[in-house]
This record gives structure tokens, C-alpha cells and sequence, in this order.
């Protein structure tokens, strides 16, 4: 399990990375901001999706690697 925990985090270290370079100028109003601005849904482009991804990933893969950690001194393992 550790092995693919650290492959998802890198993984996701690569997306994000990727997604900050393809999501760079990209502008796009919070809808759950309460103001009178109107919120235009632009398909893909509303959202920086790859890199929403990419963190998913990396923070999937950190409760993977902590879940595989072996406990000492305990009872039950």
C-alpha cells in the first residue's frame, strides 16, 4: 500500500502542476459568494478542474501512506 500511496502523490504532484499551467489566467466568480455578480458557467473553463484533481489525489495518497503505517506497542494490528 505504500508503494501506491507515494505513486498517487506524485501522480498528483504532477497534475496539479500541469493543471496550474493550463488553468493559469483563468477567472471565475465563486457561486457561493452572496454578491450581484453574475456567474457565468463556462463549461470546463469556470472551474480549474486538473487542479482540484491533482490535491485530490495528493491527499488521497497522504491517507493511504498513514493508513498503511504499522502501530507499536498496541494491542491489536
Amino acid at each position: 500500500m505504500k508503494t501506491s500511496s507515494k505513486i498517487l502523490m506524485v501522480l498528483g504532484a504532477i497534475i496539479t502542476i500541469v493543471g496550474m499551467l493550463v488553468f493559469r489566467n483563468l477567472q471565475y466568480v465563486n457561486a457561493v459568494d452572496g454578491h450581484a455578480w453574475t456567474i457565468n458557467i463556462n463549461g470546463i473553463n469556470s472551474f480549474p478542474w486538473i487542479t482540484f484533481t491533482g490535491g485530490l489525489f495528493i491527499v488521497i495518497g497522504i491517507i493511504f501512506y498513514i493508513s498503511s503505517l504499522d502501530s507499536k506497542g498496541k494491542r491489536y494490528n
